[in-house]
């Protein structure tokens, strides 16, 4: 892919630039600093020691629902506008109309998406695991870890089908209605008997299992999601 290097130090300059990594980095640490110190104050009042079962489930909760939910949203709205902008601009043609691939300059969106979405959880993910060691117990740093990775994987899919929507128009809130149109269609279609853990929404649920140290064969989905990241990249180019 001519020129993808070149590209990809531009997207992940641009994500500084645009305070995108930093914006999601700070919205999800604050989820981590409240999740752990709410989880604390409720536990207080009951009769139940704060231990290792508290621990987990304090992680779980960050890590397998506030950031993936609150994580969902942000991928749609950092993402709708990485291609659609450009084409409107004409930034995009500029960029193609010199020695680049264009198959590089959408690689380039995918891998900037990619550092924004793991980098925000890896700060927040390193605060909430600290601040639940500090309030509770060790709630497994490896099961954690899994779990996190497992939720920003579902992130950049999330991502991935705003941005093939934002290759497909130049209007950058119609990418992204359409992209969270899907989002809920996805959850209805949980409802469906014995197909609930095909879905790659119910990623988040397996990732949520893994934190919890549950058995969960949920991960026929998250398979199914990685596969789609790389359809979707395909289908954008």
């Amino acid at each position: 892919m001519t020129g993808f290097w070149v590209l990809a130090r531009k997207e992940i300059l641009e994500q500084r630039r645009t305070w995108k990594l930093l914006a999601m980095a700070i919205v999800f640490t604050l989820v981590a600093v409240l999740g752990p110190g709410i989880f604390r104050l409720v536990t207080h009042f009951q009769d139940d020691p704060h231990g290792v079962e508290q621990a987990r489930e304090a992680l779980e909760n960050i890590g397998g629902f506030m950031i993936p939910v609150l994580g969902t949203f942000l991928s749609i709205i950092i993402t709708m506008g990485a291609l659609a902008s450009e084409r409107a601009s004409g930034t995009a043609a500029m960029t193609l109309s010199k020695p680049v691939a264009r198959s590089a300059f959408v690689a380039a969106k995918f891998l900037g998406l990619g550092v924004s979405i793991f980098g925000a959880v890896a700060i927040a993910g390193t605060v909430a695991y600290l601040l639940t060691l500090l309030l509770f117990a060790d709630g497994g740093l490896g099961r954690f870890a899994l779990g996190l990775v497992v939720s920003a994987t579902y992130l950049v899919f999330v991502g991935s089908i705003t941005l093939f929507w934002s290759a497909m128009f130049t209007r950058p809130l119609l990418a992204g209605g359409i992209a969270g149109a899907l989002f809920i269609v996805q959850l209805n279609l949980l409802a469906i008997p014995n197909t609930e853990r095909y879905w790659p929404v119910n990623s988040l649920s397996w990732g949520a299992s893994i934190i919890r140290n549950q058995t969960n064969d949920q991960w026929p989905g998250f398979a199914i999601a990685c596969g789609l990241i790389v359809v979707l990249s395909l289908a954008s180019w």
